[in-house]
């Protein structure tokens, strides 16, 4: 007797999707963290308005929007830290997002019809009126990442242009050191939360951008462009 043959639609579990990154979070995702078996919040990282990122549907990068949530990568990488490479399986697979139960390989227009559609937000996961809403809210306002690509612009123009920038950006980069240090000594959150609560750290956006930060006895830190960075 034959065996049945694999569905033309049936996943084949070859990882590609888990490999292009985690998936961005919706509303229908939001009772994943709740509940007896809820998710911890360190698996998320925050992705903010204006921040570079690829548009999976458009199929380039561009700043985004509004903020967006998704499943952390791994090593470094954007490959979902849920996926297991060896065994081709997810770790959360009875939990997965709904842009993982959506997506099709051999057709990905459901995908696209709801993807950048009623995505979740740090606000829509958190306690309303709780104190570190003030707290993101002032990371925000001084370490705008939406000025990140313009002050690298400026920096490699360089002169009195390029200095400014580069002030800019070391005082935002030693701020949200600060509030990384704060969060975990005063209110005594994990550093493996604060991709969430503050988004990804200076030297990820910089790195982005094609800019490097070094510590400096003087300044505290240092920023510098990549001379091979060609841009995106």
């Amino acid at each position: 007797m034959n065996a049945t043959p694999l569905s033309e639609t049936a996943c084949r579990r070859c990882g590609t999707c888990c490999r292009k990154g985690g998936p961005a979070l919706h509303a229908a995702d939001a009772h994943l963290f709740s509940g007896e078996n809820a998710l911890e919040l360190s698996l998320v990282v925050t992705l903010r308005a204006g921040e570079p990122a690829f548009d999976q549907v458009r199929g380039q990068a561009m700043p985004l929007e509004h903020e967006l949530l998704k499943l952390r990568g791994a090593g470094g990488t954007w490959t979902c830290a849920q996926y297991d490479a060896k065994t081709r399986s997810c770790g959360l697979y009875d939990r997965r997002p709904q842009e993982c139960r959506t997506l099709s390989c051999q057709d990905t227009s459901a995908l696209a019809a709801m993807y950048d559609k009623d995505r979740l937000r740090r606000a829509d996961l958190l306690p309303k009126g709780h104190a570190i809403h003030a707290v993101m809210a002032e990371h925000e306002a001084l370490v705008p990442v939406a000025r990140i690509a313009a002050l690298a612009g400026e920096l490699r123009a360089g002169g009195q242009e390029g200095l400014d920038a580069e002030a800019e950006l070391s005082r935002m980069a030693l701020s949200d050191r600060a509030f990384r240090k704060s969060l975990a000594e005063r209110a005594g959150i994990p550093s493996e939360y604060h991709d969430f609560f503050l988004g990804r750290d200076a030297a990820a956006l910089f790195a982005a951008a094609g800019l490097s930060l070094r510590d400096d006895a003087r300044l505290g830190c240092r920023v510098q462009s990549d001379p091979l960075w060609r841009g995106e």
